[in-house]
């Protein structure tokens, strides 16, 4: 039987955002959730999802994270999201993305 090999290449980042009030996901969620998962060394997006209503706006969104190299920082992706996505919930989605790309930051430099 092979020994237990624990995954330390890759880390799961997670970061929550306070919705705005009145909004179809503030109804169901009370705070939008993006989780991804990054290689360790590359900071590159392997996996992101996200606590959007629809599934069309997770996949869009999830589709655009994915590959993103996080030692870019935030204003890259930040920039992009400024230009693709119009919902209500912006607000809330940029500020997960600047604490993952923060705590990414924290995590590189140990």
């Amino acid at each position: 039987m092979t020994p237990w090999q624990p995954q330390q290449d890759k880390i799961l980042l997670a970061a929550y955002a306070k919705l705005p009030q009145g909004t179809s996901a503030q109804r169901i969620y009370d705070n939008l959730v993006l989780v991804v998962i990054v290689q360790r060394a590359s900071g590159c997006i392997e996996r992101a999802e996200i606590s959007f209503v629809t599934q069309a706006a997770q996949d869009f969104l999830a589709s655009l994270l994915q590959g993103y190299d996080l030692h870019q920082g935030a204003e890259p992706l930040i920039q992009l999201l400024q230009e693709v996505y119009f919902g209500p919930l912006k607000k809330a989605l940029l500020s997960a993305v600047k604490t993952i790309a923060v705590q990414y930051a924290e995590i590189s430099e140990k």
